[in-house]
């Protein structure tokens, strides 16, 4: 894996990548995320530590401790990947709200930005959400895929919304419209590495399900994408989408 790893980092700097968020999802992978971010790299590396809701079930007690410990010690993370979910059936949302919150509280209280995950929930993840935007410093709806109203709650809130892989699906017609239609000001790209492989991409390597799996240079095809559907140029896109980054998470 140590292959896959360097050569995710060469083809992520070739490709003009010149900032990465990585999030952790659960305590397991914390101190890995920790020690990647003090590796020496051609880009910029923000951590992000969280809970993400696929994992709130089975969380050791002393897990929001540890969270605390993991932030105080990297005054530049974020908070994330946390929010809600409803591909998995199996993790009640209850469960999942209440960890959300207390996280949320937990980033009013130590302004850090958080990165939010909605998929499939993103209208109850908006009214959890609400007691806490204008509170926070910061907060990207990652991955959007939500309505056209939805989009304008995150919007009115403050909120930044980011795009991925699936923007380049021309039968996601809801989140392209999302893409053409946000203000410059809140627009934000990604590529949710390992997940959302784009169309054209370039796989890092082959998953163990036979899928290919993303990477951070894969950017450029979302980049390339999101450019057309607003009728801009890839530099002035990129520079934009640059500018916001920087605003949310340095």
């Amino acid at each position: 894996m140590n292959d896959v790893f360097d050569d995710v980092v060469r083809q992520a700097a070739r490709a003009g990548i010149t900032g990465v968020c990585c999030c952790g999802t659960t305590p397991d992978d914390w101190e890995a995320t920790s020690r990647l971010a003090q590796k020496p790299l051609p880009f910029v590396l923000v951590p992000a530590f969280g809970v993400h809701p696929w994992y709130v079930r089975h969380l050791p007690a002393n897990w929001f401790e540890t969270l605390e410990s993991y932030l105080d010690k990297s005054p530049v993370a974020v908070i994330g990947e946390i929010g809600l979910d409803g591909v998995l059936d199996n993790v009640p949302l209850d469960v999942q709200e209440k960890v959300l919150v207390r996280q949320l509280q937990f980033a009013e209280h130590v302004r850090r930005p958080v990165v939010l995950h909605g998929a499939r929930v993103w209208g109850r993840l908006v009214e959890a959400l609400k007691p806490y935007a204008r509170k926070l410093p910061g907060f990207v709806a990652h991955g959007f895929g939500g309505s056209a109203e939805i989009l304008k709650q995150i919007l009115n809130m403050g909120g930044y919304v980011s795009f991925a892989g699936s923007v380049c699906n021309p039968k996601a017609e809801k989140i392209r419209a999302a893409a053409r239609e946000i203000p410059d000001s809140q627009l934000l790209i990604e590529t949710d590495t390992p997940d959302l492989f784009p169309t054209g991409g370039c796989p890092a390597a082959i998953g163990a399900n036979g899928k290919p799996l993303n990477q951070p240079a894969n950017l450029a095809c979302v980049l390339n994408e999101v450019a057309k559907l607003r009728h801009a140029t890839p530099e002035a896109l990129s520079d934009l989408t640059g500018v916001n980054a920087r605003r949310v998470f340095l």
